[in-house]
């Protein structure tokens, strides 16, 4: 039977399944003890809890690739979406990967870690939260990011104890403690940075939009 639950599971391609979904999966299958199935299923690792009411499938006929993008969006029971340095490296900005997948959230800020990775969330105001986000798609799943520009946005706005006073101490972090090529930003979308700036009443933030209207 076990070969036929693989078969099922098999059907989502993320392999991230919920609970409820490997409930209504083994009901099908004629199974009633469901909770003592899926306690045999963990013990012979087919599935992994990867936190309350979510589960990996590890695969017993095919590898399994999970997306940690997907993945980040999931952890957290609140809203939210992949930013600040993970988020500068997918869209090219910066060189260094990074093993921890950070995101941001209207929520307090959190962290797990897991057996696929590390993943952080920061805490940002939530008029913030809807600027400049968009879904982007990685290993058969679809996921909430930062643009460019709201990535950046929000690494510079929740990057405290560094003076950012002037657009000469704005492209030293830029390019030094951060990696940025200026000439990258040449075509960035300042309408996000003004609103960015707006709501968020930050002088950094006008300094970097400034810096940007002028390349």
């Amino acid at each position: 039977m076990d070969l036929l639950i693989e078969n099922k599971l098999l059907e989502y391609k993320t392999h991230i399944i919920d609970y409820a979904t490997l409930k209504s999966i083994l009901t099908s299958l004629g199974y009633v003890n469901i909770n003592d199935k899926i306690a045999n299923l963990k013990r012979k690792n087919i599935i992994q809890p990867i936190k309350k009411g979510f589960y990996i499938h590890n695969s017993q006929v095919t590898k399994t690739i999970i997306s940690k993008e997907l993945l980040s969006n999931i952890l957290l029971d609140n809203p939210s979406y992949i930013s600040l340095d993970y988020a500068l490296n997918f869209h090219g900005l910066i060189p260094e990967s990074t093993h921890e997948v950070t995101a941001v959230t209207p929520k307090r800020s959190k962290s797990f870690k897991t057996s696929v990775g590390v993943f952080s969330y920061k805490h940002i105001k939530k008029e913030l939260f809807s600027i400049g986000i968009k879904i982007e798609r990685s290993r058969n799943a679809n996921f909430l990011i930062a643009g460019k520009e709201k990535a950046l946005c929000d690494k510079i706005y929740l990057t405290s104890g560094v003076q950012l006073t002037s657009s000469a101490a704005m492209i030293d972090f830029l390019e030094n403690d951060i990696r940025i090529d200026i000439e990258d930003l040449e075509d960035f979308d300042t309408n996000i940075l003004e609103e960015y700036y707006k709501i968020s009443k930050s002088k950094k933030i006008q300094i970097l939009l400034n810096l940007i209207k002028e390349l």
